[in-house]
């Protein structure tokens, strides 16, 4: 170890000794014996405590006050017994979180589900409203239309035409020609009942009821008082189908009633309601057309229901507001007895009542899908949290456990009272903290808190002051990259620096610019570094930069990088400050200490000379420094194709690939990297045409593919170099098609194909040369 190096801890070790001093005194103080007492209360078992009595009865006087505070503890000793799985922290928060997620679903189910499908309903509900109001307004539009040609015709009809029913039948028919709205045709009756004339659509049906029976009928009475009337629907008495009759009384200029014009209509076929019997709504709903003075359904999407009385529980209250003029939409038992959701509009100008129904299980069927995702999701997440608990709980919980383990062995006398180790920050670690100041209060105080300190120290792994690796964390890391770089064959080297003239700095500057300078400094080498590079604080001034996958020529560019980074840097109120720098590659057979004393030597080195400088020790046990560049493609005797000349230009390449590596992570310039790139095309090229030659001899039967491949290499080649030469293409996109679609996947992949026929060819043949 160097001088200063061991003036530097010294100074660290003094200030420990300071600080425990000064924490010492705390201690002893009689609010910090209170705080312990209470902790100890809280913390320790009576067995736990006894143990304590007696260890402080074996170490005699001296402490007074803690044994004092012993006095008063119970002196029987307790052995714990085994804890119930059901009393576990684990089991209490499995069965909160599985509680939590019951409660959850409870409430959703109870509460969120039946609000959410009451709110469905509303929403469906004024949607039906909306649709029924709609319905029923175009009914009473086509019973008006119906009314009004009526009235129309009864007003326009000429008296004359009664007197002469052939004319008249010829006027209906015009009429009923030019406005087909009544299905079974125009007729006009006279007072008493009698037929006077009908339409030829009337005359199809000609099977009307009896003259009494018109003049008996309530439509017939009605028409004769009154200006325009519509009739019940009502079944005619030779079809059984339903007929709606639109009249109105023919009257002179005096008034008088001369006859009565009545337009028969069928609501279900070619009439106002026959679109709507065959509506549905949504997937089984539909709608209804209602007399409600003559409990009637007059128009239904059931056939079978047309003209069929309201049954009694039909009755709902619902319709009872709707009679009021107040229409809406409720939850009623339909004619078939099913629950559904209805919404009731009346129809315009008439006692008609439009009903749009659809099953409330219908309606509520995303509700119950939704319950049924709910429970199936609630299953889901139970079997998903105790599978977490399962694995994570015992993983959050360990430092619990550990520590509830190691107090028990302590208490029963299998285990030395000793602090525990505190891995979380959290209440067990204040828990753990707590116990371990008691335990600490047990043994010599300044030499238990110096060697805790020592200890914090050294497996800290990470340098307070410039944020690199310890020594301790290097040494952990560094073991790995070794056995890594043996098994794999794979370079490594280390870069060892020191800032020149620091002891300068600090006596000149002070301690705090030193210290500013070295985070400086070690900044500078982040920069230059790359991401598999790791920086080391080694000493007071002194850093290691360890260098996986790289070879001594790569890590010496490194290293005169980070040195020119350092020189260009303006350290602020100190100015131009220099490292001197110690490279060395790990020999195949050295040891780690070795390895780095070869480094620190190579530093010594670059000291002697004149600081400033990068120094490299080549003297690597076991092989040669050299790799060619921070990457290299790796030649395998797989590669070997048999024939001498191709293996010799295949491995030609290779080595022409990692070299121009060497000279682009070197930051060489741009003509010696042309002109480097212009050999290897043309070796390249070169190697192509012997290549194809030889193919062409031995007859391979992919002779074709493989020139077309050589060919659109050599063009992808050729433009990339273009580019690159020009100013316009980028070096890595160049290196990287070179390195991999040249070498790495043609030369030492595709080429590979024909080598059965090379070797079979040179089976019989001493001559290795291509054309021989």
């Amino acid at each position: 170890m160097s001088p200063r190096r061991e003036v530097a801890q010294k100074e660290r070790r003094l200030r420990r000794a300071r600080f425990i001093e000064r924490y010492l005194l705390e201690r002893d103080s009689a609010d910090r014996q209170k705080q312990d007492a209470a902790i100890a209360d809280w913390v320790l078992a009576p067995a736990e405590r006894l143990i304590r009595t007696e260890y402080w009865d074996r170490r005699g006087t001296g402490h007074e006050s803690c044994a004092k505070k012993t006095d008063t503890l119970d002196p029987v000793f307790v052995v714990p017994l085994p804890m119930s799985p059901f009393r576990t922290i684990k089991f209490r928060l499995i069965a909160l979180g599985v509680a939590l997620i019951v409660l959850g679903v409870l409430v959703r189910l109870f509460v969120m589900l039946p609000a959410v499908r009451d709110r469905v309903h509303e929403v469906v509900a004024e949607a039906q409203l909306s649709i029924a109001a709609y319905v029923a307004g175009d009914i009473g539009r086509s019973l008006q239309r119906r009314s009004d040609l009526v009235g129309e015709l009864a007003g326009t009809l000429p008296p004359a035409l009664l007197q002469q029913p052939e004319q008249l039948a010829a006027w209906l028919g015009e009429r009923e020609r030019l406005n087909p709205l009544f299905a079974r045709g125009l007729r006009v009756l006279r007072p008493d009942g009698a037929l006077l004339a009908q339409s030829p659509k009337a005359a199809e049906h000609a099977h009307l009821p009896t003259t009494p029976a018109l003049s008996e009928a309530g439509w017939f009475s009605t028409a004769l008082a009154s200006a325009v009337v519509i009739s019940t629907p009502r079944r005619d008495g030779f079809e059984g189908r339903p007929v709606t009759v639109f009249a109105a009384s023919v009257r002179d200029a005096a008034g008088r009633v001369l006859a009565v014009l009545a337009g028969e209509s069928r609501p279900d076929v070619g009439g106002f309601l026959e679109a709507l019997q065959q509506a549905r709504l949504g997937a089984s709903g539909g709608f209804l057309v209602i007399f409600p003075a003559g409990r009637l359904f007059i128009a239904s999407d059931d056939p079978m229901m047309a003209l069929q009385p309201i049954p009694d529980r039909d009755r709902s209250p619902l319709l009872e507001r709707a009679l009021t003029g107040r229409p809406g939409a409720d939850i009623v038992i339909d004619a078939q007895g099913i629950e559904a959701l209805a919404a009731i509009a009346p129809v315009p100008g008439t006692d008609w009542l439009v009903v749009a129904h659809r099953p409330t299980g219908e309606v509520s069927q995303p509700i119950a899908e939704l319950r049924r995702l709910l429970w199936h999701n609630s299953f889901a997440t139970i079997i998903f949290l105790l599978l977490v608990m399962l694995v994570f709980l015992p993983r959050l919980l360990r430092p619990l456990t550990t520590a509830s383990r190691a107090l028990r062995e302590m208490a029963e006398g299998e285990r030395e009272l000793a602090p525990l180790p505190v891995t979380r920050r959290d209440e067990v670690g204040d828990l753990l903290l707590g116990f371990n100041s008691l335990v600490g209060r047990l043994n010599e105080k300044e030499q238990a808190l110096l060697q805790t300190l020592e200890q914090l120290d050294e497996l800290a792994g990470t340098d307070a002051l410039t944020g690199a690796w310890s020594r301790h964390r290097f040494h952990e890391v560094v073991g790995r990259e070794i056995e890594r770089s043996r098994r794999y064959l794979r370079p490594l080297a280390v870069i060892l620096l020191d800032v020149d003239f620091f002891k300068a700095i600090n006596d000149r500057f002070g301690h705090g610019t030193g210290d500013e300078v070295l985070q400086a400094v070690a900044e500078c080498l982040r920069g230059v570094l790359r991401k598999p590079d790791s920086l080391t604080r080694w000493g007071g001034e002194e850093f290691l930069a360890l260098l996986p996958d790289t070879d001594l020529e790569s890590a010496l560019a490194l290293a005169e990088r980070a040195r020119a980074a350092i020189f260009a840097h303006d350290f602020e109120g100190v100015g131009r400050v220099t490292a001197s720098f110690g490279v060395a590659e790990l020999g195949e057979t050295e040891s780690r200490d070795e390895w780095i004393a070869r480094a620190d030597a190579a530093l010594y080195r670059a000291k002697k000379a004149g600081r400033n400088l990068v120094e490299a020790d080549r003297t690597a046990l076991g092989r040669p420094a050299a790799h060619g560049g921070l990457i290299q493609i790796v030649w395998h005797p797989a590669f070997e194709s048999g024939n001498p000349q191709l293996d010799a230009e295949h491995q030609g390449l290779f080595d022409e690939i990692n070299a121009l590596w060497v000279l682009i992570v070197a930051e060489r310039p741009f003509e010696e990297l042309r002109v480097a790139i212009d050999a290897l095309f043309d070796n390249m090229v070169r190697h192509f045409y012997d290549e194809e030659r030889l193919l062409q001899h031995i007859g391979y039967p992919d002779l074709a593919a493989h020139v077309q491949l050589h060919e659109a290499l050599t063009r992808q080649a050729a433009v990339l170099i273009k580019d690159f030469s020009g100013g316009r293409g980028d070096i890595g996109a160049l290196f990287t098609f070179l390195a991999r679609d040249v070498v790495a996947h043609h030369i030492a992949s595709k080429d590979r194909d024909y080598f059965p026929y090379v070797r079979s060819e040179n089976g019989g043949s001493e001559d290795g040369e291509i054309g021989a």
